[in-house]
């Protein structure tokens, strides 16, 4: 067993799927077939079980793969500390995000991350909660940034902050343009909720909106943050909006905040997959980060 064969194997773990390790390695299929087959000789083990339409990991094989993960954490821990990255900071940070939280909070702690450390590159990738997991890890991205907890023991979260948020309606789909006197009158507006394509309705919502405790009457369902302000300032429907994404607006009279109801807000949560070491610039990324969403919301 050598790190080139455990390395390979680990993508196939990933990816359960070898075109697209190959793919992610950059070399052949049948290279990294023979890799892992050798792999397996070496080791008296099967690794995959293998069939026409599908591969999986045997138990053999999920035991290897949380070893080789750890190896290779050792590996990265090592480099960072040898390179000095673990206090100068990497070439590139991937961070997968939201567009709101990318737009209206990334700004300041990007400006005062390339100031300490003007050669760091980004890249920011729009991502559901899904497609993070899977990308945190695959270590395709360093960390991720989202709404809600995710329940993937894989994965590590730290609470970055809360946004207050409330309910806002354009005056035009209010009757006689004035707002409802009742939580009960509220619910029955035709609401906006965010929802991705194919994701479980049972989990909470990113809005921070109560589903569990009450009804709203969702109308439309929008992956993005901006099409719901859009249609709060349309007049098409209303929506649970962080203050700081419509404070303008609000301050001009052109929509109302609804005050009836309950506290809400919108929490932001920083990702990453546990045991991964992280050079130490991620934390001091995240602190001004923190202080971005603290500042933000008053």
């Amino acid at each position: 067993m050598d790190l080139y064969q455990l390395r390979y194997f680990l993508e196939v773990a990933r990816e359960l799927n070898f075109t697209r390790a190959a793919e992610n390695l950059h070399i052949s299929p049948p290279a990294v077939s023979r890799s892992v087959q050798l792999l397996e000789r070496s080791i008296g083990k099967k690794l995959f079980a293998r069939t026409k339409r599908r591969v999986a990991l045997t138990s053999d094989g999920e035991f290897l793969k949380a070893r080789a993960e750890r190896v290779f954490d050792e590996v990265e821990r090592a480099r960072l500390e040898l390179s000095g990255q673990r206090v100068t900071g990497p070439s590139m940070l991937r961070i997968g995000t939201r567009e709101m939280i990318t737009h209206y909070l990334l700004p300041r702690p990007l400006l005062e991350f390339k100031n300490k450390w003007p050669s760091v590159r980004f890249g920011l990738y729009e991502l559901d909660p899904r497609a993070l997991a899977d990308a945190l890890k695959k270590d395709q991205i360093d960390f991720g940034l989202y709404y809600c907890e995710i329940p993937d023991p894989a994965l590590e979260a730290k609470h970055l902050g809360s946004m207050r948020s409330h309910i806002y309606a354009s005056k035009k789909l209010l009757p006689n343009g004035k707002a409802p006197k009742s939580l009960e009158q509220i619910l029955s507006l035709p609401f906006i909720a965010p929802r991705y394509f194919h994701s479980d309705p049972s989990t909470p919502s990113p809005d921070g909106f109560p589903d569990h405790r009450y009804a709203r009457n969702v109308q439309y369902e929008g992956e993005f943050l901006e099409t719901h302000r859009r249609f709060v300032l349309d007049g098409l429907a209303v929506a649970v909006l962080p203050d700081l994404v419509i404070e303008e607006e609000w301050k001009r009279g052109l929509v109302t905040r609804l005050e009836e109801g309950p506290r809400i807000s919108r929490e932001v949560y920083l990702f990453k997959r546990r045991s991964r070491p992280l050079p130490q610039a991620v934390e001091a990324f995240a602190a001004s980060l923190r202080k971005a969403i603290k500042d933000a919301t008053g």
